[in-house]
């Protein structure tokens, strides 16, 4: 055997994946990635996205137990992560030979959590993937030592094993493009709302790694680093030229945490695109403190349509105290009125629930949004806990996560989870209650016109214990506190 046959899988259902259901479908970034580094090593590669195919737990074994690869990888959010366990542990126990694999953000930053709950995992890559990806599968097919790869972790002897960290990747040029042959673009349907233009044609790329700010809720750093490291100008409109040619690719989600961190790269970007003359629109996120109006009107020119930032609360004490953002609710607002002046679609992102947050901050923050200037793109949600934030430490501290829970074990009653509305993550509630940010949280949804009654038969089948009926009883109190409070 000089070289694997490997299937790496988007596995069936999860929130990631309830979460596109009203919108659109996009392929996943980092298998694409991982993909290709694998096949241009010449492995045999497959994608398989279970959701997109419609394929089920059952079936998906099945097809493996056919199909016979050496080796499954899966990736996946802390959301989804329950039903990628089911998958390796049903897939170890059909076919005990095959080498299973994880990687991404959640089994990055719970490593050892992970590993210690599903013996049936036989390594997880940390942190970029795709020179340890390649090192593994080469490692597996000659019998090397597995001491000397770098970023991997792994089961032996009944011990967790972790090699040391793989130093990130300096050349981001050097990686090669994602693997969008392998993906079924036609059962995609990924579509951006442009205006002027309808639904148009989609792709998400990410134009850069790392992220040189430090928010609380945040482990972006800890899984690209702190220093944003950038693809050239040239490489990105080669893979955009590729998409538009190949794929028909006419609007661009840009993922990169801070797209607007290097003033002079967005410039040359918007430029070329401008002499392109592709007519492709554009959405990316930024900081309300890296764009100013020369820029956002050069990006607005270049096809840039709507831009994305956090706020996360309109309390400049939340920010400065809690967070740690380091913007002010000044550099907001001259951002907002901007965008209205260059036509740019403003899209920020607040957050209910942070610690400390107290009525009169959450308050400020629905002022702001009940003020934000139009046209505008809001989005809102609860404070979630993921694993290697610092959030997560101040949660064990106050007792919101126990400091024995485990991401792996899936009902723990001593946390707050709400699986059909936010997934399969903890929920941060803290001087505020659960009843009381819903009161908040449905005073916002009823300005969008959203319904509570369409929601209910998904909740209904929700609910596996007395505790699950309680919490979504809370959020009814809060629903009718509010229309109360409406009346």
């Amino acid at each position: 055997m000089n070289k694997l046959n490997i299937s790496l899988i988007i596995p069936p259902g999860g929130y990631y994946a309830e979460r596109w259901k009203k919108g659109s479908l996009m392929p996943s970034l980092g298998i694409c990635y991982i993909a290709s580094a694998l096949d241009k090593a010449g492995h045999k590669v497959e994608i398989i996205d279970a959701y997109v195919e419609n394929i089920s737990m059952k079936d998906l074994v099945s097809r493996l137990k056919k199909s016979k690869p050496d080796m499954i990888g899966t990736s996946f959010t802390t959301e989804n992560r329950f039903q990628a366990f089911e998958l390796i542990r049903k897939v170890k126990k059909e076919i005990p030979r095959i080498v299973t694999c994880a990687g991404g953000p959640h089994v990055s930053l719970a490593t050892e959590d992970t590993l210690s709950h599903i013996p049936e995992l036989d390594f997880i890559v940390r942190g970029e993937g795709e020179e340890t990806i390649t090192e593994l599968a080469e490692a597996i097919v000659h019998k090397k030592d597995l001491k000397n790869i770098k970023g991997i972790s792994y089961n032996k002897n009944g011990k967790v094993h972790h090699n040391p960290d793989r130093p990130l990747i300096p050349e981001l040029d050097k990686v090669p493009f994602p693997a969008w042959h392998l993906v079924p673009w036609e059962k995609y349907n990924f579509k951006l709302d442009v205006p002027g233009r309808g639904e148009i044609r989609s792709a998400n790329i990410i134009t850069s790694r790392g992220c040189p700010f430090n928010c609380n809720f945040c482990a972006s750093t800890k899984v690209w680093g702190r220093t944003c490291r950038m693809r050239s100008v040239d490489n990105i409109i080669k893979e955009i030229e590729i998409l538009r040619e190949k794929y028909k690719i006419e609007a661009l989600w840009i993922f990169d945490d801070t797209f607007t961190v290097n003033k002079k790269r967005v410039q040359e970007f918007c430029n070329r695109m401008i002499e392109k003359k592709w007519n492709i629109s554009w959405f990316c996120e930024v900081r309300v403190d890296t764009v100013d109006k020369d820029l956002l009107t050069l990006m607005k020119k270049s096809g840039c349509y709507s831009i994305g930032f956090g706020v996360e609360s309109g309390s400049q004490r939340i920010l400065d105290e809690v967070i740690g953002k380091r913007i002010s609710l000044k550099q907001v607002h001259d951002t907002a009125k901007i965008c209205r002046e260059v036509g740019i679609v403003s899209n920020p992102f607040f957050i209910f629930s942070h610690p400390e947050e107290t009525k009169e901050d959450i308050e400020k923050t629905m002022d702001m949004i009940k003020n934000w200037p139009q046209p505008s793109n809001i989005s809102l949600s609860l404070l979630h806990v993921y694993p290697g934030t610092k959030l997560e430490e101040i949660a064990k501290q106050k007792g919101i996560i126990p400091k024995d829970f485990s991401w792996a074990v899936k009902m723990d009653k001593r946390v707050i989870v709400l699986p059909t509305a936010q997934g399969h993550v903890p929920i941060f509630t803290d001087k505020l209650t659960l009843k009381e940010v819903s009161t908040y949280i449905f005073k916002w949804r009823a300005r969008q016109g959203y319904s509570l009654w369409k929601k209910i038969p998904e909740v209904l089948r929700s609910i596996r214990s007395l505790r699950d009926l309680l919490r979504y009883v809370t959020i009814l109190r809060g629903y009718i506190n509010y229309k109360m409070s409406d009346k």
